[in-house]
């Protein structure tokens, strides 16, 4: 039966209502000075903001989620009701035009990180919005199969170069959130967090195979090649060709500055063109 979404739902916003977003908040940081970054870039136009602020000089970043560069809109005409509530997200899956332009932000350096925003709802909770489109929780998961995909579909098919697979995956988002280089960087001093990557590995990714805890994957099906095969975290092993291994509670707060280099130079930059003040 699919789903439609009511006048005024983020599924029935055009890309242009991100585009307008994206473009006042922009136009907003430009005034006041400082960097921005952008999540969950879904659109040519609102990666097109992007790009034209970034020519500009201004230092905007933009974030792209794994889902929206490989999976369309047609899923909400999934004829089962699950299925397409399932996929439900803000901003909703696109037209697969838009696939390829967010795959070229990723290439040219106007969108620098790849997120997931794994929110995930069981089919009993996403049966909520069954009789009442606006009630459907919004999110989906996709946190466990994000580097895969990724591979698979970008560096696999020439999109991306293993170099560039790492900086959108890792370090970039790293020096953004000014944890670098005790993250995202592979050099003495740095937090042993790894992942060994099998670029030879398969698998078929599924709800009935994956570690998350979730009834959905919307990736279901897909095939991937490339996979992690091991992964250390704070210099043990957590996971070994499919034997996961971590333990609860180990996990531990990382504190980090608020303001990281990108804020120092703004203020720089402000400081420099403003105007000088004449005493008479």
């Amino acid at each position: 039966m699919g789903i439609t979404g009511p006048e005024g739902h983020p599924l029935s916003r055009p890309p242009m209502v991100e585009a307008e977003a994206a473009n006042r908040a922009i136009a907003i940081a430009d005034v006041l000075g400082v960097p921005i970054y952008v999540v969950h870039v879904s659109c040519v136009e609102a990666a097109e903001a992007i790009a034209r602020a970034r020519a500009r000089g201004q230092r905007v970043y933009g974030e792209v989620l794994a889902g929206h560069l490989v999976v369309d809109e047609s899923v909400y005409r999934h004829p089962d009701f699950a299925t397409a509530a399932a996929h439900v997200m803000s901003p909703p899956f696109r037209a697969k035009t838009h696939q390829e332009f967010l795959w070229r932000g990723l290439q040219s350096g106007n969108l620098h990180t790849t997120a997931t925003d794994h929110c995930t709802f069981c089919a009993e909770q996403k049966a909520a919005g069954k009789s009442d489109f606006s009630k459907i929780p919004n999110g989906c998961g996709g946190v466990e199969e994000r580097l895969a995909v990724l591979w698979d579909e970008g560096v696999n098919t020439g999109r991306l170069t293993p170099s560039e697979f790492v900086a959108v995956t890792s370090a970039n988002a790293a020096k953004l959130f000014n944890i670098y280089p005790q993250k995202g960087s592979v050099s003495v001093g740095a937090d042993a967090d790894l992942v060994v990557w099998d670029p030879a590995g398969t698998k078929t990714l599924s709800a009935k195979t994956q570690f998350s805890k979730g009834d959905f994957n919307i990736f279901e099906g897909r095939t991937v090649k490339g996979i992690p095969s091991h992964t250390v975290s704070q210099g043990k092993l957590v996971f070994v060709q499919g034997d996961l291994r971590a333990e609860r509670g180990v996990g531990r707060y990382l504190k980090r500055p608020a303001f990281g280099p990108d804020f120092g130079a703004s203020k720089l930059r402000a400081e420099a063109l403003a105007p000088t003040a004449v005493v008479r």
